[in-house]
């Protein structure tokens, strides 16, 4: 009786498990079918059409003030301009087993009101939807942030579709995205695989900080920091970050050099190691760092303190005694607080910006402040004050 009701249990089981891979059969078929009609895109290029640019920027007589709200208007009312979105996908031959790959180019440009009309002209076009599933990074054109209209359009779309993901890396096309994506001659294949290449090879960084589409939608709906994005231009026909754009309160401000952007990422914990010279022939690389901010009330404005601790290693040169190792301590603290103070003063001057990102943190640090702030973030980012103190000890001096 036990033998015989083993029996069935195993019949059953057995049948269950046939209906499985049954039902496994068809859906890796199915599959396989939508794979067909899909492309896959490893990096997107976003620009504004240049000619609609130029001409909402020309057609007017009006103040400046004026200007910027007939502009407001025309783009609300639907006359933003057109974009001009570049995909880069996968060569296909390189990577498939038999060297037969789908009639997709590697490189396509395709114009549209926004991301919807242009996805549907890719559709329409090719027969093939868009599947961002395997996406490296997007590069934005600096024209799309001077239209915020289109700019909050295309992270809505990005918002609302489930593949795209928030941690793409983001990027800025120095110039044009488009340029950006058609450098593939000395990229051997793929922008978007070169991109992710290159970005990962920088050791400079905690955890891979890298700015990414999610951090740019945080801006858009909070408008609370300060968003460093790296900026690409062509070099031997290779992009490469020359600079930093600098977008604050999702108002974009104008590009840092990569010196200055470097300064900020000290102030704000994010680097792994920075690279001093505190004279000609002596070149110290600073490991271990730490960096606090606490932010107090100094009169009436904000005042930033940045404490920055690390262990120093000499480069290039040599110091031979203990002495020569203390009056090198000395210096790099001198000379790099010195910078940082003279960094954020210029940097405050000419973009309105705060070099350490105090803004963000301001809620748990200073709860009177916040209150103060917390619907100006602008006006906090001009007001407030900041003093360093650095703190280097050297390693290997013998």
């Amino acid at each position: 009786m036990n033998s015989e009701k083993y029996g069935k249990k195993m019949m059953m089981k057995a049948q269950t498990a046939l209906v499985l891979a049954i039902g496994m059969i068809h859906m890796s078929g199915c599959a396989s079918t939508e794979l067909e009609q899909r492309s896959f895109p490893l990096a997107v290029g976003i620009d504004l059409q240049e000619e609609d640019v130029e001409a909402l920027a020309g057609d007017s007589e009006t103040s400046p003030g004026e200007a910027a709200g007939e502009d407001v208007f025309r783009r609300e009312a639907g006359n933003s301009p057109d974009l001009v979105v570049s995909y880069d996908f996968p060569d296909l031959a390189q990577i498939s087993e038999k060297g037969k790959t789908v009639d997709t180019a590697m490189g396509l440009s395709l114009e549209g009101a926004d991301m919807y009309h242009v996805e549907k002209s890719y559709e329409n076009n090719t027969n093939r939807v868009l599947d961002y599933n395997h996406m490296k990074a997007v590069v934005l054109g600096e024209n799309v942030f001077s239209d915020t209209v289109q700019l909050r359009g295309i992270l809505s779309a990005w918002e609302q579709r489930e593949a795209s993901a928030r941690n793409t890396s983001l990027l800025i096309g120095s110039g044009s995205a488009a340029e950006i994506l058609s450098l593939t001659e000395e990229t051997e294949g793929s922008m978007g695989t070169y991109l992710e290449e290159m970005l990962e090879s920088q050791k400079d960084f905690k955890q891979n900080k890298i700015a990414t589409v999610g951090n740019l939608m945080n801006q858009w709906h909070n408008q609370d920091e300060l968003l460093l994005i790296p900026v690409l231009t062509g070099e031997g026909n290779r992009p490469a970050i020359t600079g930093y754009a600098a977008v604050s309160n999702f108002n974009y401000q104008g590009i840092l050099s990569v010196e200055d952007a470097m300064k900020s990422f000290l102030c704000q914990n994010l680097l792994e190691k920075f690279t001093c010279e505190p004279s000609r022939n002596l070149a110290v690389e600073i490991s271990n760092i730490r960096a606090k901010k606490t932010v107090t009330m100094e009169g009436n404005l904000p005042l930033v303190t940045v404490r920055i601790t690390g262990k120093g290693r000499l480069k290039t040169g040599r110091i031979s005694s203990v002495s020569e190792q203390y009056q090198l301590e000395k210096k790099i603290e001198k000379q790099l607080t010195a910078d940082l103070a003279e960094t954020a003063g210029r940097l405050q001057q000419e973009y309105g910006i705060d070099l350490t990102n105090s803004y963000i943190s301001l809620g748990g640090q200073n709860r009177g402040l916040y209150r103060i702030y917390r619907d100006y973030p602008d006006a906090y980012n001009q007001e407030a004050r900041q003093a360093f103190q650095v703190e280097i000890d050297m390693l290997n001096w013998e």
